[in-house]
């Protein structure tokens, strides 16, 4: 179990630099996420916990290996002082490009120390000297890049990732070699965390993520051996996508350079797994005692609050919220109870006795991370404890969803996007369920027979538009399941109200 925690200390790439280079799993898109169209970034939309991140520094370690530059820039390395409220788009765009490109130079020491030699070391001196007082700052710094850049012809991913399967790594060199065919060298710059450059809530801070966008392909246009892929959360993308002033144009421009980042929930169990396989060689164990076996009791655990039986990978992956991050912190709370007092497996009771802390985390977290739209969603979500609990899951057809859903401004205010929503407005309910449905707090089952369970779930990312007005008539022949991270949060609410019921009023206590 401590080899376990070794492999799954926190699930934030922060705190696992030191064995993502042996943990981290590739997706079948990783090759197109790092070769941008050239002259533009490729801009990494995915949600908070989806491995953003982890795909930069991984990136960030293989190219450093294969002997091509790469740094990382994050909004801390970036000098914001100088963007005024209320300027132009134009104006931020110029502030922004500087800010960039002066991170860059300034994280090239720091970052590059063995690319900086001879002439490059003189160059690189001369460009950090020059600073604020030279008018050609901007032009020596793109010399720099364009001197520092490497031909990627002769990269050997095979002795980077020894242990990836053989046909990825191929395909993953030609295409790196590929996209720098115009200019037979590579710089790779990435942006993390680009979101944070604004302060949300305060007027014209969108304004400040397109002045960044902006400036990012500038850089990339002006220095073609520059490879530029920038990280964003997806709500930021979709606020910038429904933004009603100025900038539709720009985002019309961008929308073919986003790459939606989605991992799927076999992705996930790979993931995870990966990680057991590791903490497995690490005690000195291969072969198929490497994954559950090792480390969990039976193969058919029950689920929790319920007699239905599972098996342990799904019931992991199913309460990941489609994050990777997720995944990873279940296994931590697991692993972490198994060692006090130690125990040999994991086993269900223990899963159990888990859930109740982190569906309740994963309730907050989806609260923090949707505060700015939608300020009422943890008493949203904390209604649906009201729903029927049957079979294993809170679960409830159209109707019974739209009726619970009309009950709710009576209770408290909602306000989405800004915009209080009003029983008397027409339309206003699709809005709320649309939200809901988006940010996965539950999802629709349909039947299909084609599926071994004879149902199939349709997510947000095959289907956003699939609750609207327009398409209730099929809305009504799906089952609304509230998704299985948020079941044992709602159990407790369901088990606190019940006690709160069932306490004497202080009157009837005097009498």
């Amino acid at each position: 179990m401590r080899a376990l925690l070794h492999y799954v200390p926190t699930g934030t790439t922060e705190g696992e630099g030191v064995i993502l280079q042996e943990a981290f799993v590739q997706a079948n898109e990783y090759a197109e996420i790092i070769t941008p169209p050239s002259g533009s970034p490729r801009l990494l939309i995915g949600k908070k916990g989806s491995g953003k991140s982890a795909i930069l520094k991984f990136s960030l370690d293989v190219f450093h290996q294969a002997g091509v530059p790469a740094l990382l820039v994050k909004p801390l390395d970036l000098e914001l002082e100088g963007m005024p409220d209320g300027a132009s788009v134009g104006e931020l765009t110029r502030i922004a490009y500087r800010a960039i490109v002066k991170a860059v130079a300034q994280n090239i020491g720091a970052q590059l120390g063995g690319f900086v030699t001879g002439e490059n070391e003189v160059l690189y001196r001369e460009a950090l000297q020059s600073g604020e007082r030279d008018l050609d700052f901007l032009g020596k710094v793109s010399r720099l890049l364009s001197a520092l850049s490497k031909p990627v012809a002769g990269v050997d991913l095979t002795r980077v990732l020894p242990t990836e399967d053989k046909a990825t790594v191929v395909r993953l060199e030609r295409a790196i070699k590929d996209n720098a065919s115009q200019s037979s060298a590579a710089f790779y710059v990435f942006i993390d965390d680009t979101d944070q450059v604004a302060s949300p809530g305060t007027k014209g801070h969108l304004n400040r993520i397109w002045a960044f966008l902006l400036a990012a392909r500038e850089l990339t246009q002006r220095v073609p051996e520059v490879r530029c892929v920038v990280t964003f959360r997806d709500e930021v993308w979709r606020e910038l996508s429904t933004e009603k002033a100025g900038q539709r144009d720009q985002w019309d421009h961008f929308l073919r350079l986003v790459h939606y980042l989605n991992p799927t929930l076999d992705h996930i169990q790979d993931i995870f797994e990966k990680r057991l396989v590791l903490a497995a060689q690490k005690c000195g164990i291969e072969g198929q005692r490497a994954k559950y076996p090792l480390f969990f009791e039976g193969d058919r655990p029950r689920m929790p609050t319920s007699q239905k039986r599972s098996s342990w990978p799904d019931l992991i992956r199913s309460r990941s919220r489609e994050r990777p991050r997720d995944a990873i912190h279940l296994l931590n709370m697991l692993a972490t109870a198994a060692v006090k007092p130690p125990v040999s497996r994991i086993t269900d009771d223990m899963f159990e006795s888990v859930m109740p802390q982190y569906s309740s985390e994963r309730a907050k977290l989806l609260a923090e991370e949707f505060e700015r739209e939608c300020p009422a969603l943890p008493e949203i979500l904390r209604s649906l404890a009201t729903l029927e609990y049957k079979y294993g899951a809170f679960l409830a057809d159209s109707e019974a969803i739209r009726k619970h859903l009309l009950t709710l401004p009576s209770a408290f205010t909602i306000k989405l996007n800004g915009k209080i929503l009003r029983p008397d407005a027409g339309g206003w309910i699709f809005e709320l369920w649309s939200f809901m449905y988006t940010v996965g707090i539950f999802y629709p089952r349909v039947s299909d027979s084609r599926m071994p369970k004879g149902f199939r779930f349709i997510v947000p990312a095959d289907d956003p538009a699939f609750v609207s007005q327009a398409r209730w008539n099929e809305m009504q022949k799906a089952l609304w399941e509230v998704h299985p991270a948020y079941r044992d949060y709602l159990i407790e609410v369901q088990k606190d109200d019940a006690a709160r019921f069932g306490l004497p009023s202080k009157r009837k206590k005097k009498r």
